[in-house]
């Protein structure tokens, strides 16, 4: 079996924050001592490993630094490693015309959304780009790993084959992922988090050593957190090794203090030279441009883009207010604390001025040290405060790499929602009225409805006129824009139909089949998909199979059964209850959602919950070729991933 890949990537930039001066010496070149600690020592170690890197040049800097970053992409193409795009979208405010009255920091949070602000910045780093190298760059990756429609849709034009800005932790919480394509055919690559959430990250403080004594028991763990991510999302998974040019002028005590990266560490030189010598015999290092030839022919994952840009996201100002009126609902007088006090505070605090909104007492942060007062607040040290959930209510602002602060509060007695409210978390949803109606924008594209109704879930979901749910609308949406048939021309087996898909196919003139193991559904067929010698061998063209895998005993024989009674060339149409995760989930108690009766009488019941990466894998052991689409629905603000089964 091949060895797993891992890219390693480098954003090489020089923003002035980072250093005193001599910001591109220091930050890029890391020249310090008469020696270089910066990309060119990364490449000359890789070189002797036989490895190439890729670097993300942030090509926006030629507005700080001119030709200076010019000769940073060429001397790394020069040295024959991979030139990429890198693109901090604020330092082109300029260029985009944007008025100086306007507060930038603001609009830098947006500026990726609209497209036109895009096509300007992706054209100038690409105009950049190009100067260096005469051709096309290959991939991009936005700063802060902000993106948004706007930038893929661009990026396709322009003629990049991939974005590398997807982080499921920044600046939005987005779901785990391994690499797809958007609807546009761009690949996306993104950086892979553990649910653990330690990141593949040079300088993340559980993986970098402080003494030589260190590097051992560092690789380690480094091959723990490798081993973790490949079982999480498949070994054909592509991991991102993330590094900074001044990955080696890293000091912990003198980035703490004054936020700099300006001191050379030669023990990171030293154990970046180790780190490949443990690890290249066990996984692959290769290039992004490689990456992507890699998986430019793979049946990738198909995403709709507002099925990862949300219409409703968390830092919205809707969402945010929600926020806002649970946590004043929920301290009942108490006095509010809010724990964390970096980027995700500072954008959502940019939304709404939501320490206002909590008459906000103080702020919790590792750094009250050097920075005592936030916001006009005082900000403390944990370790210097005695909260008790009996007079506070903390507001958790942090990434989930700190499960530290978690753990503290509930060792402490706080209570989840309760006591304190995570960011990381939805807030509970208040139970409606089954049956509630709304009339809402969009319409049901089965019944051209737009009244919907409350089914099973707070949000307005079922077409009152013809029942569909999400899942029923993302199909149709699927078989619109993915995977057109002619239904005049082919033979539909339907199992277990609702009202909503009966309808869809009668309207389309479909040459339709039912099943149901269930008599009182009055199907054509009764049959147990596990076993239905009742259906002949190579008789349809589809099999859909819509929320019923989960549901039988045996799925292995049922895939089994469905792929028998498929025609050569055939399709199965299969939508799964997701587990939430990457991973299949067994259910303990499969009686729950239809009842012990069921259960007894035909053996139905909630069996499993699947997860994308088991789920795909057990696919792939019965048809030759599985596609798996993920569709928005606008309806409910979600999304529905849809398998497609092609038999040989």
């Amino acid at each position: 079996m091949d060895k797993p890949r891992c890219m390693l990537t480098v954003d090489v930039e020089a923003m002035p924050n980072r250093a005193v001066s001599d910001h591109v010496n220091t930050l890029i070149y890391g020249r310090a001592g008469g020696r270089e600690y910066g990309i060119g020592r990364m490449m000359d170690i890789a070189d002797k490993h036989h490895v190439k890197m890729t670097f993300f040049v942030d090509f926006a800097e030629c507005e700080l630094y001119g030709d200076e970053i010019i000769e940073v992409g060429k001397y790394i193409v020069s040295k024959g490693h991979d030139l990429q795009v890198h693109c901090h979208y604020d330092l082109l405010k300029d260029i985009i015309g944007k008025p100086s009255w306007v507060n930038m920091q603001e609009n830098y949070y947006s500026w990726y959304k609209d497209e036109n602000d895009s096509k300007i910045m992706i054209d100038y780093v690409t105009d950049k780009y190009y100067q260096c190298t005469g051709k096309m760059p290959v991939a991009f990756r936005g700063g802060e790993y902000r993106f948004g429609i706007g930038v893929l849709k661009t990026l396709k034009e322009k003629g990049y084959q991939a974005d590398l800005s997807y982080n499921c932790l920044r600046p939005e919480i987005l779901p785990e992922n391994k690499q797809f394509r958007f609807e546009n055919g761009l690949m996306e690559l993104p950086i892979g988090i553990l649910t653990n959430r330690k990141p593949l990250n040079f300088n993340y403080r559980a993986l970098e050593p402080k003494t030589k004594e260190d590097f051992d028991k560092i690789i380690a763990e480094y091959t723990r957190v490798f081993n973790g991510y490949y079982q999480l999302y498949g070994n054909d998974a592509i991991a991102t090794m993330l590094m900074h040019g001044w990955s080696f002028m890293h000091d912990v005590k003198r980035f703490d203090s004054v936020g700099f990266m300006d001191e050379p560490n030669d023990m990171l030189v030293s154990f970046f030279d180790y780190f490949l010598e443990s690890l290249k015999d066990k996984i692959e290092f290769i290039s992004v441009t490689e990456a992507v030839r890699h998986i430019q022919n793979k049946k990738l994952k198909t995403v709709d883009f507002q099925t990862i840009f949300s219409s409703k996201p968390t830092f919205s100002k809707e969402n945010i207010m929600k926020i806002g009126n649970y946590i004043k609902e929920k301290a009942r007088g108490r006095r509010v604390i809010v724990w964390g006090k970096g980027w995700m505070e500072s954008i959502l605090f940019q939304t709404v001025n939501l320490h206002q909104l909590l008459d906000t007492a103080c702020y919790i942060s590792n750094d009250a040290q050097y920075c005592p007062q936030w916001r006009g607040k005082p900000v403390y040290r944990y370790t210097d405060m005695n909260i008790t959930p009996e007079k506070d209510f903390v507001f958790v602002l942090a990434q989930p790499t700190f499960p530290e602060i978690r753990d503290a509060l509930r060792e402490t007695g706080f209570k989840e929602f309760e006591d304190y409210y995570d960011i990381q978390k939805k807030v509970p949803m208040t139970k409606k009225t089954k049956g509630e109606m709304a009339e809402l924008d969009d319409s049901c594209p089965i019944c051209g409805g737009n009244v919907f109704e409350t089914y099973n879930s707070e949000t307005y979901r079922r077409c009152s006129g013809c029942g569909s749910l999400e899942r029923t609308r993302t199909m149709v949406k699927l078989l619109d824009d993915n995977i057109p048939l002619d239904f005049s021309k082919i033979k539909v087996l339907h199992i277990s139909p609702i009202k909503s898909e009966y309808i869809f196919f009668r309207n389309k003139g479909a040459d339709t089949v039912t099943l149901d193991i269930r008599p009182e559904r009055g199907t054509d067929i009764v049959a147990d998909i596990c076993n239905m010698p009742e259906v002949a061998s190579d008789s349809f063209d589809m099999v859909l199979a819509n929320c019923v895998l989960n549901h039988v005993y045996d799925d292995e024989k049922a895939l089994s059964e469905i792929k028998r009674v498929l025609r050569p060339g055939g399709i199965a149409l299969l939508w799964v209850l997701d587990s939430g995760t990457l991973k299949t989930v067994v259910d303990e108690d499969p009686t729950g959602w239809y009842g012990k009766e069921n259960y007894d009488k035909y053996k139905i019941g909630t069996f499993r919950h699947y997860g994308e990466v088991d789920f795909t894998e057990q696919l792939c052991r019965y048809f030759p070729e599985v596609r798996c689409f993920e569709k928005y629905d606008a309806v409910t603000d979600s999304s529905c991933k849809w398998y497609c089964c092609r038999k040989k």
